[in-house]
């Protein structure tokens, strides 16, 4: 029993590392130029081993999605926690993790997983379930007293998916920097509905990051 129980548990911990793994090659080189035989080889274990946890190539990149934005989530809701954040401090949290990320973001990522079918309806779902997060966050913020009460934050979130929809439609990450596509595409929005008290934080830090 106890030898089962060990390699499950090593099992268990193989699965992590080839989904850590691969994820970071796949957005550091694009799917496409990473091969399953290049994750193997990066382990250090065999492709049969490696095909015994995972049957196809679409497999590893949607469990290793599903991993990266799990850890990530879980991450956002211990800084969440903290009630000396407010809604502009969560905001600016992910946009500097963004930020941090597309440092190694190869744009060929967004291409080669479009190709996919299970990624894109992920990620589709992705999108509608938090959905009903975002609009509980947009509330908090006009409680908060940083966001407007006149506005309809479900407009709101039709509009930021069709800023991302559009921006991988069209390839602008080809065109501007992500930096670039994540400032404008958030803050510049962002700011038309704060209040004075909203606009004013957004002000202090623009003016840490903008020349």
């Amino acid at each position: 029993m106890q030898e089962i129980k060990n390699l499950t548990d090593y099992k268990l911990s193989l699965c992590d590392r080839i989904l850590d793994t691969a994820i970071k090659d796949f957005v550091r080189r694009g799917v496409k130029a990473v091969k399953m035989d290049d994750i193997a080889a990066a382990l250090g274990i065999s492709k049969r081993t490696l095909y015994e946890l995972y049957d196809t190539k679409e497999q590893v990149i949607l469990e290793g999605l599903k991993r990266h934005h799990r850890l990530k989530d879980e991450e956002l809701a211990v800084y969440a926690q903290n009630l000396q954040h407010d809604v502009l401090d969560i905001i600016i949290f992910i946009y500097r993790r963004h930020i941090n990320d597309a440092v190694v973001l190869n744009p060929a990522f967004y291409d080669d997983v479009s190709k996919y079918p299970q990624i894109v309806d992920y990620l589709k779902e992705q999108n509608r379930s938090r959905q009903q997060d975002f609009i509980r966050f947009m509330q908090r913020g006009v409680d908060e007293g940083f966001f407007r009460d006149d506005i309809n934050y479900k407009i709101i979130s039709h509009v930021y998916e069709a800023l991302g929809s559009y921006m991988q439609r069209t390839r602008l990450y080809n065109e501007y920097s992500f930096e670039e596509l994540f400032f404008n595409m958030l803050f510049v929005t962002l700011r038309g509905f704060c209040t004075a008290k909203g606009i004013s934080k957004l002000d202090q830090f623009f003016a840490t990051i903008r020349p």
